[in-house]
């Protein structure tokens, strides 16, 4: 080791050694290199307290060794050829052949041999590579355990399954559950109208429907609605409840009473005629009958009863989740400001009525998801689920969890697009309390999310191997790059996906390092592939090259037809993002690739080139095929414009015709159909073949 006075690289090796990234490729080609203020803020993030060369020589020192002495990481996988990810590192002067290595598999059984027989030749002889190809373990999480002569050391082990890529050529459709219009709806779509679609995409051969996360929001004033933010990812937005499906409205007198008065009859019109949800009003009429529906239930002993009992016994917590709601009600949503210590609700009176909504609610809500995800019903189609990234800052998740969270905000280095960076307004997880911790919390948010879905999308992929931290105060300019274990985030998910039998996809759109995507197609995670982003006037009709989603934009691009018409570019310009001389270039390349996809067509307009355009990526070789509704419909308003917030409209926007109109119209049909006899002809001819 290096003394402390000749040591000058010791704050960036000790960055390094915390996995800070020293340096990153920005987007224009250029190296970033991290600066020292960056370092010394990020590793006082992560909880590393450093502020001079020494103090950075000493924590180095006491780094190392600490990882000397520890015989076993906290989390190890074992890869594909059956070797463990990290090394077992012997006390010095131990014999091999005096330990020994157990596992204790999930269903309770011990195996156990002497660490000697498990050795991979070669390699340092305190430092062990190590193969349990012998233990033929399923696939799991296990409990390692290392004993020799004055030592035991425990790990958990995971071993992912073996690479399953979907092998289906189907399609699905997307449409935001608010954005549905049900004939009789509240202001905003619903369970019930979301299992109508998935209903009708199944029985036109779709297999999946997608949508928005439905993740439970603040309805805080003022509201964010944005599903990227939510207050938990281990619960669900009471917003979509079709509260007159419930048996205690049928129950309730005073419920179908206020219901039926002829002032909330015109109340819940008026809120249907809007474009855009009203979250406030929607949900202020909702928790009115919801709060009686609740009372109703628990009036007196019933099935019902039971039922709602047996729930709370087995979501334990969600009490404590109940609890913060009705808190954060009553004496505000920033629990920062609470006082107290993280976790524990402040004292002061309790209001048993809010809280009691709040059960009730998770109930139902949940009853009526696994309902409308039920795809055992007839035909229908599975339901494709969103993870987000992030939580929000003052949500229960980041309350409950506080030591999983580290003190900065995620986001995303500057570019073209963002000159000054992206912050996205939520902590990140801390990458080494999380595997102290034994990613209880991941694999909670991907077993409530999968016990629901059929497929997910993982948002922002690149997250599970490194996430851009900027830290508290500092601009993201002055942000760096964290990485996490990938290969453990990696073989939870491979895990949680087969045990659920679901299809993964990664969202790898845009800036991505060179081992996120190999490692996806280790375990079998579609990526995302996007025409908006691949389409050019010399490849008009680009194809994925890997295994893929294929869409022809996203939520956070425009629609087909704003796109078609170049309305996206010019709506950057207007808000600044763009300027009038780059604008002049794109809106060129853009009509040269609007004439090389309506040179061959008949139908020369938006809805010509969307269907020559969707149907491209129907007969290619994309697993799935996913087109969004409001396409079809030929809307041109996106759900969300990046960068700006609700006042635009963002996360609001509902489809101007109602559900039963469109699963009506011929001409809807008939897109899909197409779809689906491209997808089925293509098939067909692979088998032939």
């Amino acid at each position: 080791m290096r003394s402390a006075a000749r040591d000058p690289d010791a704050l960036r090796r000790l960055a390094h050694a915390h996995g800070i990234q020293l340096s990153y490729t920005a987007s224009n080609g250029r190296r970033v290199r991290a600066s020292h203020d960056s370092l010394v803020a990020t590793l006082n993030a992560l909880g590393i307290a450093v502020s001079t060369a020494r103090n950075a020589h000493d924590l180095l020192a006491e780094l190392e060794r600490d990882q000397r002495e520890a015989p076993l990481e906290p989390v190890v996988v074992v890869d594909r050829a059956g070797m463990l990810s990290s090394q077992i590192n012997l006390p010095p002067a131990t014999e091999p052949a005096r330990c020994q290595i157990s596992v204790t598999r999930e269903d309770g059984e011990v195996v156990r041999r002497g660490l000697s027989d498990l050795v991979a030749r070669g390699g340092d002889s305190q430092r062990l590579s190590v193969d349990l190809t012998a233990l033929d373990l399923p696939p799991g999480y296990h409990e390692l355990s290392v004993e020799g002569p004055g030592f035991v050391a425990d790990a958990m082990l995971l071993v992912p399954p073996a690479r399953s890529s979907p092998d289906s050529r189907s399609f699905g459709v997307f449409a935001p559950a608010y954005a549905l219009r049900g004939s009789a709806d509240w202001g905003v779509g619903t369970f019930t109208e979301l299992a109508q679609l998935a209903d009708y995409v199944g029985m036109l051969g779709g297999e999946i429907l997608g949508t928005l996360p439905m993740f439970p929001t603040s309805f805080a004033t003022p509201v964010d609605p944005s599903p990227y933010l939510p207050v938990s990812r281990l619960f669900v937005n009471e917003l979509f409840i079709d509260v007159e499906a419930l048996p205690e409205f049928a129950r309730s007198d005073a419920a179908r009473a206020i219901v039926s008065s002829p002032d909330f009859t015109a109340e819940l019109a008026a809120l249907r005629r809007l474009p855009r949800v009203d979250y406030g009003e929607v949900m202020a009429r909702k928790r009115r009958i919801l709060t009686l529906c609740a009372a109703e239930l628990l009036g007196e002993p019933s099935r019902r009863r039971d039922e709602f009992e047996e729930f709370l016994a087995g979501h334990p917590e969600l009490a404590s989740y109940a609890g913060f709601r009705a808190t954060g009600e009553r004496i505000g949503v920033d629990w920062h400001d609470w006082g107290g210590s993280p976790g524990e609700l402040p004292a002061g009176p309790i209001d048993h009525g809010a809280e009691r909504y709040h059960l009730y609610a998770q109930f139902v809500a949940a009853d009526q998801l696994a309902a409308a995800a039920d795809h055992s019903i007839g035909a229908r189609a599975a339901l494709y689920l969103d993870l987000p990234l992030g939580v929000h800052p003052d949500g229960f998740d980041t309350w409950s969890r506080a030591s999983l969270f580290a003190a900065a905000t995620v986001g995303a280095p500057p570019d073209r697009l963002a000159p000054q960076g992206q912050a996205w307004g939520f902590p990140p997880l801390h990458p080494v309390r999380l595997r102290r911790d034994r990613y209880r919390y991941v694999i909670d948010c991907y077993r409530h999310l999968l016990a629901h879905a059929g497929a997910i999308r993982i948002d922002h992929v690149l997250g599970l191997e490194r996430l851009f931290w900027i830290p508290p105060g500092a601009g993201a300019e002055s942000g760096a790059y964290v990485r996490y274990r990938s290969e453990e985030l990696l073989a939870i998910v491979a895990i949680e996906a087969a045990r659920a039998g679901a299809v993964i996809v990664g969202e790898d759109l845009g800036t991505a390092s060179g081992g996120i995507r190999p490692a996806m197609d280790r375990v079998g995670m579609l990526h995302s592939f996007v025409y908006q982003f691949s389409a050019t006037a010399t490849e008009p009709f680009p194809q994925p090259v890997s295994p893929s989603m294929a869409t022809l934009g996203s939520h956070d691009l425009p629609r087909f037809a704003a796109f078609w018409h170049g309305e996206d570019i010019d709506d950057r310009v207007a808000r600044g993002v763009t300027s009038q001389q780059a604008a002049i270039v794109e809106h060129r390349d853009r009509d040269c690739l609007v004439a090389a996809v309506e040179a061959p067509l008949a139908d020369r307009t938006a809805t010509g080139a969307f269907t020559a355009c969707i149907g491209s990526l129907a007969a290619g070789p994309a697993p799935y095929v996913m087109v969004d509704l409001a396409d079809i419909e030929g809307e041109t308003e996106p759900d969300n414009r990046p960068g700006t917030g609700p006042a635009v409209g963002n996360w609001r926007r509902r489809l101007p015709r109602g559900l039963p109109a469109i699963v009506d119209d011929n001409r809807v049909r008939k897109v899909l159909t197409t779809i689906a006899a491209q997808r089925q002809l293509e098939q067909t001819e692979e088998v032939s073949a």
